[in-house]
């Protein structure tokens, strides 16, 4: 009898790991599946085996590379990790780049959100910075549910863009003029993941 316990016991512990590695659940401030503030590569290897985790450069702003990993390449849970500069030779999570379709956000922001709809989960309007340049799009939460958790950036549906949302410029996102482009989230969303001081 003790016997048979400890395999149900045994296949419990393994059905559950198991389960929270196919877990796409991201929660802001706590988590991206299993990958928690603080973890390292090799808690990263642990956690989703090693063959799902390839290291290697991830692009970043004006052509620059960042030192990272790509996690399930080329499928619908992909993801890219940044390490810490602080910290590059332990190799320590710094940000997640939601790429994959499967993942979900426990507060429901997703891809090809407008304005509105990011608004009504940051709890507030926010800033988003003017159009057709390296960091065109951007959102800023100050102050907002989303402030120090997300970053993502805002696209226009529409081809023509008025030269007062183009350039290096802060807008409301409550701007009237701007909502007329019909700026809608793009991929990829980037979570926070840097531990508190």
């Amino acid at each position: 009898m003790r016997m048979l316990f400890c395999l149900l016991f045994a296949f419990a512990a393994v059905s559950a790991q198991a389960q929270d590695a196919a877990d796409n659940t991201i929660v802001l401030g706590k988590r991206v599946g299993l990958i928690k503030p603080g973890m390292t590569a090799t808690e990263l290897e642990r956690a989703y085996g090693k063959a799902n985790v390839k290291h290697e450069d991830i692009p970043g702003a004006e052509g620059e590379t960042i030192p990272g990993a790509r996690l399930f390449a080329d499928t619908d849970r992909e993801l890219e990790v940044i390490w810490d500069p602080e910290n590059e030779k332990k190799k320590v999570v710094f940000d997640v780049h939601v790429i994959g379709t499967a993942w979900k956000f426990e507060n429901g922001l997703k891809t090809g959100m407008t304005l509105e709809e990011v608004e009504k989960i940051n709890g507030k309007p926010f800033k988003i910075s003017g159009f057709a340049w390296d960091y065109g799009g951007y959102a800023n939460f100050e102050g907002g549910k989303l402030a120090g958790k997300v970053s993502l950036r805002f696209n226009p549906s529409t081809e023509d863009i008025p030269e007062y949302l183009q350039g290096d410029k802060e807008l409301s996102s409550a701007d009237k003029k701007l909502r007329v482009v019909k700026p809608v989230v793009e991929t990829p969303i980037s979570v926070f993941m840097k531990r508190p001081e």
